[in-house]
């Protein structure tokens, strides 16, 4: 089995690290897995507030492995699947038999629309964190402990890389 996370990761923490994880599980491993990064093009903002390299690090810094391709924004959603799908090839990946994976059925909603096979780790069920990029980015504004939502091992760096950017960001 092929797997693939379409997923933003802005920035990365445990349920995206639980979805992966349990892709390579899945998949046997890192050859056939591959993790896209959605919006690798976006300008910084509060939605997107680390760079495709920023966010592409922090992954690779937990699984250094694991195969990472960046997928800019398009004009609509088909675009964007023809664009994916092209990804996947180039990877040797066929798209339809490719299983993709998510955290909750948001995630994986234009997989499922569009007849593709799909396995939700349901952030929502209790079986992983229930944790989203927006709450990590919240508590990263208001200074509150990122310790349950990101790893140890990136806290302090995405803290730090944070704080410079925020900085930057309120004087604008």
């Amino acid at each position: 089995m092929f797997g693939t996370f379409a997923c933003r990761i802005c920035p990365i923490h445990l349920g995206h690290e639980a979805v992966i994880r349990r892709m390579l599980e899945e998949c046997e491993g890192e050859k056939n897995c591959i993790v896209v990064i959605g919006s690798s093009n976006a300008p910084v903002s509060m939605r997107h507030f680390f760079s495709y390299s920023e966010r592409r690090d922090f992954l690779l810094r937990r699984f250094p492995n694991i195969r990472v391709v960046g997928l800019p924004d398009y004009n609509n959603d088909v675009e964007w699947m023809l664009a994916l799908d092209d990804i996947l090839r180039a990877a040797s990946f066929h798209p339809i038999t490719t299983t993709f994976f998510g955290g909750c059925d948001e995630d994986v909603r234009y997989f499922v629309e569009a007849g593709r096979q799909v396995q939700i780790l349901n952030r929502f069920d209790g079986s992983t964190p229930r944790i989203s990029a927006t709450e990590v980015r919240d508590a990263l504004i208001h200074e509150r402990s990122l310790k349950g939502l990101m790893h140890p091992d990136i806290t302090d760096e995405v803290q730090s890389l944070f704080r410079q950017k925020w900085e930057k960001f309120v004087r604008t």
